[in-house]
């Protein structure tokens, strides 16, 4: 049980097909405990039985792009959990016309969209988390083959998926210092 004792927060899961729901599952497998963040309240209803599935009973709604949510994402898992292992960062968002319209035809505001959810919340998340996470704690947010290499109407997702990537190595190098791993 590698991961008896480790707790960790697992962001972005929206059902039991979700990638986020494999890593939750094999956490959990080798003892981890976990706590759960829902995006609304129809994500909600999704969340809950995933998470009494896991043994837990902590979610919590949290919107990436909401100040609000964000602002208070620590406070609770500190209150909950005191300091957390692991942060799973599974987000990433486009809007449909930037996925089905030519790459070139993305606008500034689908653009915006796609790297404020898909990259630069696992900054803002890292930071904000700053103070719960523990000194060797691992954070690992998910890629796709569409950042590296040029996938049919991935479009402004793989743009997105390549700044996660070089996001990731740069996040790295800053909290490897400290003893915490950054992964994609």
């Amino acid at each position: 049980m590698i991961m008896k004792g480790k707790r960790g927060l697992i962001v972005g899961l929206a059902n039991n097909k979700s990638i986020a729901y494999g890593i939750a599952k094999a956490c959990h497998e080798q003892g981890a405990e976990m706590a759960f963040t829902y995006l609304n309240d129809a994500l909600k209803k999704r969340v809950e039985p995933i998470a009494k599935e896991f043994g837990s009973e902590y979610i919590y709604e949290l919107d990436v792009s909401n100040e609000a949510h964000m602002a208070g994402i620590a406070a609770k898992i500190e209150k909950d959990f005191g300091k957390i292992d692991f942060l799973v960062h599974s987000v990433a968002f486009a809007p449909k016309e930037a996925l089905s319209e030519p790459f070139i035809k993305t606008t500034k505001s689908a653009f915006q969209i796609a790297m404020d959810i898909s990259v630069y919340s696992l900054i803002d998340l890292t930071n904000r988390l700053e103070s719960v996470l523990s000194d060797d704690a691992s954070i690992l947010t998910l890629s796709y083959l569409g950042g590296p290499k040029y996938v049919v109407n991935y479009n402004v997702m793989g743009v997105a998926k390549a700044a996660l990537e070089s996001t990731v190595r740069y996040m790295a190098v800053d909290l490897g210092a400290k003893g915490q791993r950054v992964n994609a």
